[in-house]
C-alpha cells in the first residue's frame, strides 16, 4: 500500500479534511483542540541514497517573530516528532518517512504530532489567536 492510500484512509477515519495536489503532495487540516487547527504538508521527496520518502511538515511562524534562533535549536531536544527548521521566510516543524516501509498507524502519528506541535510552538510565540 503507499503513502498516499494509507493518508486517504486515515483522513477519512480521523475524519481530516485532505485535498491531494498533481505533483503527488497533499495537505491535511487536523484539529488540535477545541476551535483550533493546523495545516500539515505531506510532499513526496528521497533521501540521500535516492531511496523515495515524504516530508510531514507545518509551518510554525514567520522567522521574523523569532528573536532568539538557539530557543528553536532548545525546543529540537525536546520533539518527539519531528524537528525545527527554516523554509524561508518560515519556521517549520519536519518529519520524515521511508515510502517503502511506511506504516498507516505511524504515519498518522507523524501527521497529528507534527501538527500539534506546530500548533503548540504557534500559540507559544504568536499566543492563542482565535482563527475563526
Amino acid at each position: 500500500m503507499d503513502v498516499t492510500t494509507h493518508l486517504q484512509q486515515i483522513a477519512a477515519q480521523k475524519g481530516w479534511a485532505m485535498v491531494r495536489n498533481h505533483d503527488g503532495s497533499a495537505k491535511l487540516e487536523i484539529p488540535t483542540e477545541y476551535g483550533r487547527t493546523q495545516v500539515v504538508q505531506v510532499t513526496p521527496g528521497r533521501d540521500p541514497d535516492g531511496r523515495p520518502l515524504v516530508f510531514i511538515w507545518s509551518v510554525v511562524c514567520s522567522t521574523d517573530a523569532i528573536g532568539d534562533p538557539y530557543y528553536l535549536l532548545r525546543l529540537n531536544a525536546e520533539l518527539t516528532y519531528g524537528a525545527l527548521a527554516v523554509r524561508d521566510p518560515h519556521v517549520i516543524l519536519v518529519d520524515t518517512q521511508l515510502v517503502q516501509t511506511a506504516d498507516a498507524e505511524e504515519l498518522m502519528r507523524a501527521v497529528f504530532y507534527v501538527g500539534k506541535f506546530a500548533d503548540d510552538l504557534e500559540k507559544q510565540v504568536h499566543g492563542a489567536v482565535d482563527r475563526n
